[in-house]
């Protein structure tokens, strides 16, 4: 097989690297508040020391309203600018009882939270660096299998990194609301493509499934994926109020696409590894892929059950599981790569 789609592939992959090291030129300006907030609109983490903190805001305060716009008002959010590094913002809050009481006061009380945004501290720095390091690993290592050893795998996953590569690199804030749309709603489209490659790349390597055999394989892979992608561009472009109830359905349905996705691409591997021979395990890089996959994606599926189940519960560590992730394109590019030499004409069905 050549790399017929060599070029293309190295075009989109140029501009999404380009995408992201705009993003990393403006990691300076971004604005940091230092804190975060649930589902339900309930404060669930203020940073010690950050300008959240000075401002006086606490965990479990529920916010009502954010610079004048309510909370629930999605519309009003996605049309709002972010601060600027300096800038105040008011946040209504209703403090809850337990804490009024403890302050010998009578129940919630509604505050006013000046909020004045200050620069990132270097933790987040590190973070959008590693972030995109990760994301160039997925860029790189997919079209660099693709070119090395082009096959129906190598183009999978070249497909695949490209399309996690770019939600992953991050990029530069867009300041036009309709631009800004726009282009969120394509990365959004292709970061959910990049888990049907994925998936689709596990069930033909090293052997074809003989689910692929079936009538409208293809079309019961990948339809999830539509559903999905439609249901993300409703969110985004109608949906104009958002409870904590319906943030919470629309969290459960997310977490249920990703876990049964990347669940379902692990369980194709261990499939192929457990049907292999010692010799097949080895000359297709399946001990090495299975090791990385393992490692990378049990903790992340970890927490994205947590944030099903306890959303407003913060695992300790969870910002720096990207960077186990980047051993997934590695090992993936590295077996698909090391299984070409010893490519064969189709081999039969897995069963």
């Amino acid at each position: 097989m050549t790399a017929k789609y060599k070029i293309p592939f190295l075009v989109v992959g140029a501009l999404f690297v380009v995408w992201g090291v705009l993003g990393l030129l403006e990691v300076r300006d971004r604005p940091y508040g230092g804190f975060s907030n649930g589902l339900d609109y309930v404060v669930n983490e203020v940073e010690e020391g950050s300008p959240a903190a000075a401002a006086g805001l606490e965990v479990g305060d529920r916010i009502i309203t954010y610079n004048g716009i309510a909370v629930e008002d999605a519309r009003a959010f996605r049309e709002m600018p972010w601060p600027q590094i300096g800038e105040t913002r008011v946040l209504v809050v209703e403090r809850t009882a337990e804490t009024t009481l403890a302050a010998g006061e009578e129940g919630p009380v509604t505050l006013e939270i000046a909020l004045t945004y200050g620069a990132r501290p270097l933790k987040y720095h590190a973070l959008s660096w590693a972030a995109f390091i990760v994301g160039l690993c997925f860029i790189g290592c997919g079209l660099l299998a693709y070119i090395k050893a082009p096959s129906r795998p190598a183009m999978l996953l070249a497909v695949a990194g490209l399309c996690m590569g770019v939600s992953i690199v991050g990029g530069p804030y867009i300041g036009s609301y309709t631009l800004r749309t726009i282009i969120n709603s394509i990365i959004l489209v292709l970061e959910l493509l990049g888990f049907g490659a994925l998936l689709h790349l596990l069930m033909v390597f090293p052997k074809r499934k003989a689910f692929l055999a079936r009538t409208h394989a293809a079309k019961v892979l990948y339809a999830p994926i539509a559903l999905i992608a439609l249901f993300s561009l409703w969110l985004i472009i109608f949906v104009s109020q958002r409870t904590g109830m319906f943030n919470t359905v629309v969290n459960v349905i997310y977490g249920i696409f990703s876990v049964v996705y990347l669940g379902l691409a692990l369980v194709a591997l261990i499939h192929s590894f457990v049907k292999a021979t010692p010799d097949e395990r080895s000359r297709y890089g399946l001990n090495l892929m299975l090791a990385g996959l393992v490692i990378a994606v049990l903790p992340i599926v970890f927490v994205w059950l947590v944030s099903i189940f306890a959303p407003n519960v913060i695992v300790p560590g969870s910002d720096f599981l990207i960077l186990a992730a980047v051993l997934v394109p590695i090992t993936m590019a590295l077996a698909v790569m090391k299984a070409e030499p010893a490519a064969a004409p189709e081999p039969a069905p897995v069963m």
